[in-house]
């Protein structure tokens, strides 16, 4: 199947038709089912006076039939304290049509929650019936019964392997003049569209002091006005064996909060007595990151 016309040009015309509505474009969508990624999230945005957030799960039911549904689900991110008459979508790339269960009724709550369906679509009706193109969604929500104040919105989301950049390695000389006591970090990097750095505990942090030499990556701000949501990533730290190549490797994979310096990483990355040589040669010491694949957002 061929789309009419193109993905960007569905979008601008989605926006301008439906100004109560927000769009959240999957792009990839084969690689969250292929790496077990449960489910993802669009970031923040404002609608009817409110703000939300969208969770497509891939994977998400899988009834007695053996039938395998995505699961969509709109989630209020701040109290709501009218009733709201809502629809979620996804979004037909063949013809100016969506899938839907209906409109439905967002019903005051002053705590977070989230309304939706388990079995919102078969993966066998995303893929025939052209929702899903060039592996690529949309779903969407649109809200009925309130004033537009202006054209509606869209992000897209997309799983980028091995993404540009993403082995960043960092050089620490003079490693015997580092505080041991102290964190140290590397200058920030950017892999995807947010800023990163590499963190690094000489001694040991947590329960690892004095044990482990502990290693972090953390998670900063985005760049390119990139939606502000969290990252989910799969990668390596590394400490590099400078003789032969040995190095220590320790992979871990999930979600990175959207605020500045959330990280993951390993306190106990490798004892201490084992921080000599290969790995310190002449007080010189490369931590390092190499990114298997990276979540990416950008509105559009």
């Amino acid at each position: 199947m061929s789309r009419p016309i193109s993905l960007e040009e569905m979008v601008r015309l989605f926006k301008v038709r439906h100004a109560t509505a927000h769009m959240f474009k999957i792009d990839h969508f084969s690689l969250l089912r292929k790496h077990g990624i449960e489910k993802v999230e669009s970031s923040v945005f404002d609608l009817a006076g409110h703000k939300w957030k969208l969770s497509v799960h891939p994977n998400g039911h899988t009834n007695a039939k053996g039938t395998h549904y995505v699961s969509l689900y709109l989630m209020n991110q701040a109290p709501v304290y009218d009733t709201l008459t809502y629809e979620l979508l996804a979004v037909s790339q063949l013809e100016p049509k969506w899938h839907t269960h209906g409109r439905d009724e967002y019903e005051t709550n002053e705590e977070l929650g989230s309304e939706g369906f388990r079995e919102f679509i078969s993966l066998v009706d995303l893929k025939k019936n052209g929702f899903l193109i060039g592996d690529c969604c949309m779903f969407g929500v649109k809200f009925h019964g309130i004033e537009p104040a202006k054209p509606g919105t869209a992000e897209s989301f997309s799983l980028i392997e091995k993404p540009l950049n993403h082995r960043v390695t960092w050089m620490m000389t003079m490693f015997s003049s580092f505080n041991p006591g102290n964190v140290h970090q590397s200058n920030e990097f950017v892999v995807g569209t947010r800023k990163w750095r590499i963190k690094v505990h000489p001694r040991g942090s947590m329960g690892e002091k004095d044990k482990s030499f502990s290693v972090y990556l953390s998670a900063l701000g985005f760049v390119n006005n990139a939606p502000k949501t969290k990252t989910y990533a799969r990668f390596k730290l590394r400490v590099l064996d400078q003789v032969s190549r040995n190095h220590v490797e320790k992979t871990i994979s999930g979600w990175l909060g959207a605020e500045p310096d959330d990280r993951h990483g390993f306190a106990d990355f490798m004892p201490l007595g084992e921080l000599d040589d290969p790995y310190l040669v002449k007080d010189k010491l490369y931590v390092g990151v190499d990114f298997d694949f990276i979540s990416v957002s950008n509105y559009c």
